[in-house]
């Protein structure tokens, strides 16, 4: 078996490697920059080779350091990541979740009140943000993602099938019924992420029409903007009905033509294994799964 070097000394390299400076990783380790500089010189003597090149008021990796924090970061992270799937839950009180904003504003925060009013004993943190967090050392204790359910490392469990449906305000049409023809005579609003183009394509087959690039009055690559320009009347689009059911059922917007295509991405609930087993995100799982049961 390989003899590996010091435990410490890795650590000191780790952080002077990162910000290719000692007195950084000697903040970090809240040791003294000589401490620093004697756990990297044993790890060099361990190794036989020169890892910084050390200049009057700076150092720089070698090669064969540069070589090197690839693997020692990767093997911290990694073992960052394991302690924190059996580490016990610090602050069971407090429950953060993120997710997308469109899914944030227009679905979780509205039906939020139940889930409070069920468990005033958890103080509920919402981020709504497009960053993918790494659940590692930031707080968060589930992800409601919206993808395609590969995500290395963390368990992921199927939240919401989505589907797309044409949306568009009461003004924007006559009262007669809409044909699929009539739509192509429309202002659209087009979203651009790039899970819609191949959605896009199979509206309109299933449609059975082509709308010329002409017709397209506005594109956008987020939800929320999205459901807001729909709101103004700037045109009809191919929207996700999670964003857009309590509009629907309000009569605040309309569905011209009851067609509908599966969307290419879904909602997934993800964490580590062990964040499922704490009671705030059981309670938390139990209760947004049972509020897209009940549509």
């Amino acid at each position: 078996m390989q003899k590996l070097p010091p435990l410490r000394a890795l650590q000191a390299f780790r952080y002077a490697a990162r910000e290719l400076s000692f007195k950084s990783a000697a903040e970090a380790l809240n040791i003294s920059q000589a401490a620093v500089s004697t756990h990297i010189r044993g790890l060099e003597e361990f190794l036989g080779l020169k890892l910084f090149v050390r200049l009057t008021r700076e150092v720089k990796l070698t090669h064969e350091g540069r070589a090197l924090s690839g693997y020692v970061e990767s093997g911290f992270q990694e073992l960052e990541r394991g302690i924190a799937l059996f580490s016990p839950d610090t602050d069971p009180g407090r429950l953060t979740v993120t997710t997308v904003p469109s899914f944030a504003s227009r679905w979780l925060v509205p039906r939020i009140d139940s889930f409070q009013s069920a468990h005033p004993d958890i103080q509920l943190s919402l981020q709504a943000t497009l960053q993918l967090v790494n659940f590692q050392g930031d707080g968060v204790d589930l992800a409601i993602r919206f993808g395609a359910g590969n995500y290395p490392g963390l368990e992921c469990r199927p939240l919401l099938e989505e589907r797309l449906l044409p949306v568009c305000h009461s003004r924007l049409v006559r009262s007669d019924p809409m044909t699929p023809e009539s739509l192509v005579r429309l202002p659209w609003l087009i979203d651009e992420s790039m899970d819609m183009e191949r959605s896009w394509l199979e509206f309109q087959e299933k449609l059975g029409i082509k709308i010329p690039e002409s017709a397209i009055a506005l594109r956008v690559t987020e939800g929320t903007t999205l459901v807001e320009a729909v709101l103004a009347g700037r045109g009809i689009a191919l929207m996700r009905y999670s964003l857009v059911s309590d509009l629907l059922k309000s009569g605040l917007l309309l569905s011209p033509v009851d067609v509908s295509v599966p969307a290419e991405y879904q909602y997934y609930l993800v964490a580590p294994e062990a964040k499922f087993r704490t009671d705030k995100v059981r309670a938390f799982v139990s209760w947004i799964n049972g509020e897209v049961r009940s549509g």
